[in-house]
């Protein structure tokens, strides 16, 4: 009878060992399952604002592309604008040579001179 009643205690003392374990065991589950929580929450919050940052590039991106085909349309602009200029310059030069030349025979003053436009033209 007594080796039973040791061997009752002991038991008991096991038992009330292992319930503490599962105790300790499910607080540290139930703690776990916090922080997962929360590292859940955080992961969503990165997400959002790595979404936020994507679409902020891909915004900039777009202003890139707008900038260089505006860039790309002006220097077209001013080239052909340009060409422009010097054909027409082609063509005033004799026209001007023309006309002073009837006004000399006319004895009245030669016509002025596009002055800056004309150095500009001749340079380039």
């Amino acid at each position: 009878m007594m080796s039973q009643s040791v061997d009752f205690r002991s038991r008991n003392i096991q038992l009330e060992r292992v319930k503490q374990k599962i105790k300790k065991e499910f607080e540290a589950k139930e703690n776990e399952d916090k922080y997962l929580s929360q590292y859940k929450e955080e992961l969503e919050l990165l997400q959002q604002e790595k979404m936020a940052h994507v679409e902020e590039l891909r915004l900039i991106h777009a202003d890139i592309n707008t900038l260089e085909a505006t860039i790309k349309q002006a220097e077209q602009e001013k080239t052909k604008s340009f060409d422009s200029a010097k054909k027409l310059h082609q063509e005033y030069v004799p026209l001007k040579a023309k006309v002073d030349h009837i006004r000399d025979i006319l004895g009245l003053e030669r016509t002025s001179e596009l002055s800056e436009e004309d150095h500009r033209i001749t340079k380039t």
